[in-house]
């Protein structure tokens, strides 16, 4: 039986094998990362911003404890028990105070041989935009037997967002500007931002502690309010981009 290519004319027939010989053409070459190369004449660039600003911190928090030490565990944990429902009876009248209750241990010390000391402590944290709010009901606290624990002011999360977002929109017309100026110096017709990411990068928080106090002190009702200055928190956002420069 005859071959269908050996029906058409010869110099057609040797090139319709020719294009079967080749082949479909191959795809285009890649890059490192594995993104395809640019057409002819283009040109890619990459490309980074970014944006910060210094804010007064907004968010003041505390931790206090009460702690009790008997030989007897029941008596530790009564006082501790006690102790905590006359806080919260207090915590709740201060409505621009978030009050949450922490950690409650009751452990064994063995101080000789055959000599038992128990320990317990229960831990309040308060939370508030109202510094004076917060630093007032600290004090009562202090005052009904609570050590102070710790301490901080910090940038609330929503302030931090709203301002990443500022700072987002400032960094991308800065990138913008960056793809602009190459793409002019090069002589090239314009720029495309491609593979945009973004990264907002958390700074550390100062942290202002109060020392530990006896509790024979602390029990002491004339205890004053403690104080606490608030410090700046820096808000950084950094973008990139891969710039696709044009002819």
């Amino acid at each position: 039986m005859r071959s269908p290519l050996s029906c058409l004319r010869p110099s057609l027939a040797a090139l319709l094998a020719a294009v079967l010989l080749i082949g479909p053409p191959a795809p285009a070459a890649a890059d490192d990362d594995g993104l395809r190369l640019p057409p002819t004449g283009h040109t890619l660039l990459n490309l980074s911003a970014s944006e910060r600003m210094t804010l007064p911190q907004d968010l003041l928090g505390a931790s206090l404890r009460v702690e009790s030490r008997s030989a007897d565990p029941r008596k530790v944990q009564d006082d501790i028990n006690k102790a905590m429902t006359a806080a919260l009876a207090l915590t709740k009248a201060v409505a621009a105070v978030k009050t949450t209750t922490g950690s409650y241990q009751v452990y064994e010390q063995r101080l000789e041989r055959n000599v038992r000391l128990w320990q317990g402590q229960q831990s309040l944290q308060l939370e508030s935009k109202d510094s004076a709010a917060l630093l007032d009901l600290a004090g009562r606290l202090q005052g009904l037997g609570f050590v102070m624990s710790g301490m901080n002011w910090s940038l609330s999360p929503e302030r931090a967002e709203s301002v990443r977002d500022e700072l987002m929109v400032k960094a991308l017309g800065k990138l913008r500007a960056k793809a602009a100026l190459v793409a002019r110096t090069l002589g090239k017709s314009g720029y495309e931002l491609t593979d945009i990411n973004l990264e907002g990068v958390p700074q550390p928080m100062p942290m202002y502690r109060a020392a530990r106090m006896d509790m024979a002190m602390a029990s002491d009702n004339a205890v004053a309010p403690p104080v606490a200055e608030a410090g700046e928190t820096e808000v950084t956002v950094g973008v990139s981009a891969r710039a696709l420069l044009k002819p």
